[in-house]
């Protein structure tokens, strides 16, 4: 191989970290994967480091510099959003470009074509016929092959290993063979698979973490002696997992990262994704939302036609945030020994609304408190994954039935708890029947403007205050009035003296004109709190 001259190789002809690549016009000559050659012919003996299925419309924190990026173009929503795309592509320094598997487009779309005509990036059509995961995992076999001695050894046995318990062994082996405990963790932080051990704080702050990162993968420190990595495991941010490493990667040879980076792609082969819904569960969100459900509907989506039943309605935007914090509640509400064991529900998204149906044991009003405490603690977590710039999501959870001819009631009773959610910019919020007949539902009945004058002039001087002197009345008030006016519970859950506390009450009493223990007084800055 006759390598370019420094100064005139591009960007994004980076070599592996073993020196284990392969020429793009190598991989045309494949057969069997169905590549066609779009654009950038002179551009053949670019180099290919890695695959990287992807359908965000941002990937760059998923790569590193010379992949093959597969997409199926679920990101174009119009005409402009293919430059963007490419653009991103670019910035990370990506090979080429394969497109393809898209339901709605039977070959690659001209402004797509454009682009990367316009960027210089090779192009490439995926035939529909091929599945992405069989050019990765082609192209991953091949490029390991390409590797020699232990570490090639390793992955052989690798592949060995996919057709047992894949994930299970796979872990254990790298335990054994590099000394390397890891975890796979879902979107929310449920532990799916591996023998490192974390906490449900330890995982809530990983996962956290991992969502605010531009890129993976992420370093993270839990205490002062702890330093974790954290790779992604799938195409998207929220659909995807994350393998956590207990070591810190920034201060590996390439060997061991490269290590890490294979098993985390392995991983997305075996892992299903979340976001690909069965067409059974399809067809039964989408005779639920037209009023009518049928025993042989839910037969054929799994579910037993007898028993509790309950439904789960999710609004807002992004998409991908909404049906993940729908996947996490249904998954975590079945419970079982295996994590990874398909919910006992149906979910799909149709039109604006992603809606679950969950039968079996979650769905039983005895384990209602159960559910919504799950429900509540994955929107906590996978608050950190949005953005204020891209909307909100509002969970709503209906009362269980215990017929089918009660779902479409459901159905609705969910809608109108979702409505009295109230999600800050860029989080999830989660609302309960009970809340039909609580504050929020007077409150969601009030003017979005009513609500924000009464906010301001009862809580800007406590904001105003704490912006001066960087203190936290705000969170303390907040704090008192969720542990019912008692002054040692605050103080303990907020790790301060109770003394602290008391101060920061009375402070809070003398800017707002309220006497915090007189009734109404405190009714009003209880109000005034739940609409921050």
């Amino acid at each position: 191989m006759v390598a370019l001259p420094t100064a005139s190789r591009p960007a994004c002809e980076k070599a592996g970290p073993l020196g284990a690549s392969m020429r793009l016009r190598s991989l045309l000559q494949m057969p069997g994967l169905g590549l066609t050659l779009v654009s950038g012919r002179h551009h053949l003996d670019r180099e290919i480091r890695w695959v990287v299925p992807t359908d965000l419309r941002d990937p760059r924190r998923y790569l590193s510099g010379g992949e093959l990026v597969l997409t199926g173009m679920m990101w174009r929503r119009a005409e402009r959003d293919s430059d963007a795309f490419v653009r991103n592509l670019i910035a990370a320094g990506v090979t080429a470009l394969g497109a393809g598997d898209h339901p709605e487009f039977h070959s690659v779309p001209g402004d797509l074509v454009d682009a990367c005509a316009l960027h210089d990036l090779p192009l490439l059509a995926v035939d529909a016929e091929v599945a992405f995961a069989e050019i990765t995992e082609r192209v991953v076999q091949r490029l390991s092959t390409a590797r020699s001695g232990d570490l090639a050894s390793l992955l052989d046995r690798h592949r060995q290993l996919i057709a047992a318990d894949g994930i299970g062994q796979i872990l254990e082996l790298i335990r054994v063979e590099l000394g390397m405990e890891c975890l796979v963790l879902s979107p929310a932080g449920r532990a799916l698979r591996g023998g490192l051990r974390l906490s449900e704080t330890e995982r809530d702050a990983v996962v956290a973490r991992a969502h605010e990162a531009d890129r993976l993968p992420q370093r993270v420190t839990l205490d002062r002696h702890r330093c974790h990595s954290v790779f992604g495991v799938g195409p998207t941010l929220h659909t995807g997992r994350f393998l956590v490493v207990d070591d810190d990667h920034t201060r590996w040879p390439p060997e061991r990262r490269l290590v890490a980076e294979q098993l985390s792609a392995l991983l997305m082969l075996e892992l299903d994704d979340p976001a690909q819904r069965p067409a059974p569960h399809v067809e039964l969100v989408t005779a639920l939302k037209e009023g009518r459900v049928e025993e042989h509907l839910m037969r054929s989506a799994g579910l037993p036609a007898d028993g509790p039943v309950t439904v789960i309605v999710a609004r807002g935007e992004p998409e991908a945030l909404r049906e993940t914090v729908v996947a996490e509640t249904v998954a975590g509400a079945a419970g079982g020994d295996d994590p990874l064991a398909a919910p006992v529900a149906a979910w799909a998204t149709h039109g604006e609304e992603t809606v679950a149906v969950l039968t079996g044991p979650g769905a039983a009003a005895a384990e209602r408190t159960a559910l919504v405490a799950w429900a509540r603690r994955c929107a906590g977590v996978l608050s950190s994954a949005g953005r204020p710039a891209l909307g909100a999501v509002s969970v709503g959870l209906a009362d269980p039935v215990r017929s089918l001819e009660g779902l479409p009631g459901a159905l609705e009773q969910a809608r109108h708890t979702a409505a009295l959610a109230q999600p800050a910019p860029g989080r999830v919020d989660v609302a309960e029947p009970d809340h039909l007949v609580s504050h929020r539902m007077l409150l969601a009945a009030v003017e979005p403007g009513v609500r924000h004058t009464f906010r301001t002039r009862v809580l800007q001087p406590l904001l105003d205050y704490d912006e001066r002197h960087r203190s936290d009345l705000l969170v303390t008030l907040r704090r008192f009035l969720e542990c019912d006016g008692s002054w040692r519970q605050c103080a303990l859950s907020l790790h301060l003296h109770v003394n602290t506390v008391r101060y920061r009450m009375r402070r809070v009493e003398e800017l707002t004109g309220r006497d915090l223990r007189n009734p109404l007084d405190r009714m009003d800055l209880a109000l005034a709190v739940s609409l921050d």
